[in-house]
């Protein structure tokens, strides 16, 4: 009888240890996907780089909405930020722009800030009222500067 029950223990002793090294692989291998979309790429739409505050301002007054940051290289003006490249053309058309717009990849990990990038991103796509595009830019913008410059 001790024999069977040293043999039934060593069986259940080896099933829960392989048992258990698979419940923790696949564990490991969902904690890794839930991590992959860090440093996510989104676009900043820059109307333009101006080396002083004076010809930035002058240069932007037929713009309805934009934000602007400083950098070494001067000031940056965006007019927005996505993440599905295909919504550049309608942006821009919303503005009435005929410029070059320079779209910009940036990497970020933030990812509240990449959520509401993706609610508004679904917003712009899904509408062609102008005054919705600009409207949901600007709130991209304010949630730019608080959430990802004021963080760095």
């Amino acid at each position: 009888m001790k024999k069977n029950t040293i043999i039934s223990i060593l069986i259940a002793i080896i099933i829960g240890i392989i048992f258990g090294k698979y419940i923790f692989n696949q564990y490991d291998t969902k904690a890794e996907e839930t991590f992959k979309s860090d440093n996510e790429t989104i676009y900043l739409l820059q109307y333009g780089v101006y080396s002083n505050k004076n010809n930035m301002t002058e240069n932007t007054k037929n713009l309805k909405n934009y934000f602007y940051y400083q950098d070494n290289d001067g000031y940056h003006v965006l007019i927005g930020i996505i993440k599905n490249q295909d919504l550049k053309k309608k942006i821009v058309d919303s503005y009435g722009i005929t410029d070059n717009i320079y779209m910009k990849g940036v990497k970020t990990n933030n990812l509240e800030f990449l959520n509401l990038l993706d609610q508004y991103d679904n917003l712009v796509s899904s509408t062609d009222d102008i005054d919705t595009i600009i409207n949901a830019q600007k709130q991209v913008l304010s949630k730019y500067e608080e959430l990802i410059l004021t963080s760095e």
